[in-house]
């Protein structure tokens, strides 16, 4: 696992995520200007572990959260809230809103989903 770190702004204030991830991923950063940006993790089997503070709340999940029973208003009316699930492939996703952030992952087979919900229960919040 290797330690990694996203900074945002949420209401004019500095923050910092730290999250231990599974080794041998590809950085990809995803920016909209002053909307915010999105840090992608990925894997070469296609599942990734993301990081984001796009406006608009637009993540990798957000198509899959939107197929729950209420869980895109749900996702708006709170200031912190988690989602998961199964996508069409069969493999596991997961989304956790936190304070103006997102993290998650997507695409995970189920042989890999304890590495990745390791991951996720590793954040700290600066």
């Amino acid at each position: 696992m290797k330690r990694v770190s996203f900074k945002y702004y949420s209401n004019s204030q500095l923050h910092k995520i730290i999250i231990r991830i599974p080794n041998h991923s590809k950085l990809v950063k995803i920016t909209a200007g002053g909307e915010g940006e999105e840090y992608r993790y990925q894997y070469s089997d296609s599942s990734l572990i993301y990081l984001s503070d796009l406006s608009g709340s637009i993540t990798i999940n957000e198509p899959l959260i939107r197929k729950q029973e209420g869980g895109y208003n749900k996702r708006f009316e709170t200031d912190s809230i988690a989602f998961e699930g199964v996508n069409e492939k069969g493999n596991y996703w997961k989304e956790v809103k936190y304070k103006g952030a997102f993290y998650g992952y997507s695409n995970v087979p189920q042989v890999k989903k304890q590495f990745f919900d390791d991951a996720i229960n590793s954040v700290k919040y600066q």
